[in-house]
């Protein structure tokens, strides 16, 4: 856990399931414009947020989820994933998603969150940070090239199964 005067950065606990299910519905709705591509169809998208939630807090070896909050505030939250890499010739932590309202950007809480994924990544003893961005969003694209990440153009790919 990692804070300050006034933010806290945190793994989540089984009492922040509803504010993640809340924090990820609006992410979505802002970032993701295919929602057949993104799997988004669900009559009951709540009941599998839900489900996942609960299924990521049994796995902490492949994922984490941290909670930012601010005073009593749960302004947003990360989605960290712990591979092995090839590519790196070790671990690998993927930063799944990261959101913070947008009330709250601009005030270097991003930059905070950054720092404290990386120092999970140094604990964990991974070899890399890594994520992607989707190229329409230029906030987060200038903020993450800004914090010393560079970019490699690529295809991602998915088929859900």
């Amino acid at each position: 856990m990692k804070e300050t005067e006034d933010l806290i950065i945190r793994a989540c606990n089984p009492g922040d399931k509803g504010n993640w299910i809340t924090l990820n519905r609006e992410f979505m709705a802002g970032e993701i414009k295919d929602a057949s591509f993104w799997n988004n169809t669900d009559s009951d998208p709540d009941e599998r947020f839900s489900r996942t939630f609960e299924e990521a807090l049994q796995h902490p070896e492949l994922i984490t989820l941290l909670m930012i909050v601010k005073g009593q505030e749960a302004i947003g939250f990360a989605n960290l994933m712990t591979v092995f890499s090839i590519w790196s010739h070790g671990r690998a932590l993927i930063l799944d998603d990261l959101y913070i309202r947008k009330a709250y950007r601009g005030t270097g809480y991003g930059r905070m969150v950054m720092r404290y994924i990386e120092e999970v990544g140094r604990e964990k003893a991974v070899k890399r940070v890594q994520f992607q961005a989707e190229q329409s969003n230029l906030g987060a694209n200038l903020f993450y090239k800004k914090l010393g990440y560079s970019s490699e153009p690529f295809n991602f790919y998915v088929k859900y199964l």
